[in-house]
């Protein structure tokens, strides 16, 4: 276990090391990480923390190891499975809050453990006056499609400071979410710079810090079309991968349904050469020529009738 001393280097060197709790993330995101994190404490000197979606809490340890962060806000729902844009259901057993404060205190002091605050919630429901500190930085972590990432996003805007930073994790994924926020902040009138760090980790700074994300963050971020576009090729690649299986059945099928029709047409018509050979052959026939006659009379008889 690092002391304090030790986990501050780790954190400021950039040192991954510094997460001592699993998370689901990349090694270059837990670099991202410790970047947005010592950014906050440079523009900020002391913040206040909250994240959307902590699951075991790897990416909370850092942020209560650190005394520059006054106290932490973990807002999650706990769900034992959640949907994906990747058109995949991920699961999380045993997802509760407690299973995560029991493995952030195996590491932690409890002076650490005692700055944190959880709300098994989803953010959209948390009243402002529900937290006792308006948050400085902020963590979407939660439920990754579009529709509830955005929910995320008003949820804890109205949770947070004017002056923030609100981080985005698996931003490839939900990067349409991303822009509609940035549409928001535009349609309410507040300023804001959006950068993208290795590997998926949006930053946002909002009110009186979005000039700082832009000229301390953008020198390490990503070219943000670039990025855009290729999330977006990468996504839709997987959801057909995921599909493909299905989709591959319903053609064998359609197929195997095309074959029997196109059986029956071939019937069917071969049927109508039989019946129109059988026909001419009648006609052609010398009883039907000397029934001509008592066929006229009969047909006379049915017009008078239907007269």
């Amino acid at each position: 276990m690092p002391t304090l001393d030790e986990a501050m280097g780790m954190i400021e060197r950039l040192d991954i090391a510094a997460f001592q709790i699993k998370t689901e993330s990349t090694l270059s995101d837990r670099k991202s990480f410790l970047r947005v994190q010592n950014f906050a404490r440079s523009v900020l000197g002391h913040y206040v923390y909250l994240e959307v979606g902590s699951h075991l809490g790897g990416s909370l340890f850092p942020h209560l190891i650190d005394p520059a962060c006054e106290a932490a806000i973990s807002v999650d729902p706990r769900p034992p499975a959640q949907p994906d844009e990747r058109s995949q259901v991920f699961h999380y057993p045993e997802n509760s809050a407690a299973r995560m404060i029991a493995g952030l205190s195996y590491w932690l002091p409890p002076a650490a453990m005692a700055k944190l605050t959880t709300i098994d919630s989803d953010v959209s429901d948390v009243r402002p006056d529900a937290v006792a500190f308006k948050a400085t930085v902020a963590l979407i972590d939660g439920e990754h499609t579009n529709r509830a990432c955005f929910s995320d996003f008003v949820g804890v805007y109205s949770l947070m400071k004017p002056d923030c930073i609100v981080s985005f994790h698996d931003a490839n994924l939900i990067a349409d979410a991303i822009v509609n926020a940035e549409r928001f902040l535009d349609h309410v009138g507040i300023t804001y710079e959006t950068v993208f760090l290795p590997d998926t980790v949006a930053v946002m700074g909002l009110g009186g810090l979005a000039s700082a994300v832009r000229d301390q963050l953008q020198p390490h971020a990503l070219d943000r079309e670039t990025y855009l576009e290729r999330s977006r090729r990468q996504l839709w690649s997987h959801v057909a991968k995921v599909h493909y299986p299905k989709i591959h059945a319903e053609i064998e099928q359609l197929q195997s349904d095309n074959s029997k029709l196109s059986d029956e047409v071939e019937c069917m018509r071969k049927a109508s050469l039989d019946a129109q050979t059988h026909l001419a052959a009648i006609m052609s026939s010398t009883t039907w020529r000397t029934s001509a006659p008592i066929r006229m009379v009969v047909d006379r008889i049915k017009r008078r009738f239907a007269q």
